[in-house]
């Protein structure tokens, strides 16, 4: 399979790599973390070939700190480096041009992300966010809220939910819900970059596509990450377990013509 640069996905280096000759080295994600190789990557960088570069390949979260800075400093520190590097990013075309019309003439503007095609067991209770959105309503006393969402279902109920508590929600319209479709990688572009113009976000703390948009709004600190609720998984999981009970006969052939 070829990723967008040409490049085979197998091709790609892994974990650590170090090339003496061009006084390289490549340091990329670990599925448990890159603490299992910072003693290598250590030892890599003081080797007497006396590395000149070091390329990291990472989904955008990877910061060296200044040394002997506490985390709470760097963290924020990073968060602020981020916000400037998404402000500076330009998008296709269209999805600039889409998301300016969009925001042309809004008054300043809360936003809600909602994230259940994928993130439903790591979801809140609607109560939280209802009561998340007062908080922000309250605290901001704004009352236009964008909302983005994964699901047409989920969108609808919270246009009714915002306008019952006194809100003003509006949403952009999009074609496609299925997120193997390019369209709708295009629409959740477009539902980012606004979300990142919001004075303020509710969303789930588990998804790094709103917690990154709140990082772009610069409104990190000033916004509303709900963690997900065990309630919620478990009301998911059930819902597994009767579908699964459900279908298990005719995913079994169990009536199957002979």
């Amino acid at each position: 399979m070829r990723s967008d640069y040409g490049f085979r996905r197998e091709e790609l280096p892994r974990y650590l790599n170090v090339d003496p000759a061009r006084r390289l080295v490549v340091l990329a994600g670990h599925d448990r973390g890159e603490q299992v190789f910072m003693s290598e990557l250590s030892a890599a960088l003081t080797d007497p070939c006396n590395p000149t570069t070091l390329v990291i390949i990472a989904g955008g979260q990877f910061f060296l700190p200044p040394e002997g800075k506490a985390e709470q400093d760097w963290q924020a520190e990073f968060r602020e480096f981020r916000r400037e590097f998404y402000r500076s990013l330009p998008f296709n075309s269209a999805i600039e041009d889409s998301a300016r019309g969009s925001l042309a003439g809004r008054e300043p503007f809360l936003g809600l992300h909602l994230r259940y095609s994928d993130r439903a067991h790591q979801a809140p209770l609607v109560d939280e966010i209802r009561k998340a959105l007062i908080e922000a309503r309250d605290a901001s006393g704004l009352s236009s809220v964008f909302i983005a969402s994964d699901t047409n279902e989920a969108r609808a109920k919270w246009v009714s939910e915002c306008k019952s508590l006194g809100l003003n929600p509006w949403f952009i319209e999009q074609d496609s819900w299925d997120r193997s479709k390019t369209g709708s990688g295009h629409a959740a572009l477009v539902d980012w970059r606004v979300l990142g113009h919001s004075q303020r976000l509710v969303y789930f703390s588990e998804s790094t596509f709103a917690v990154e948009a709140a990082v772009a709004a610069g409104a990190y600190d000033r916004s509303f990450p709900l963690a997900p609720h065990p309630r919620q998984a478990a009301a998911v999981k059930g819902r597994e377990l009767i579908r699964a009970a459900v279908t298990y006969p005719m995913r079994h052939g169990w009536f199957s013509s002979q």
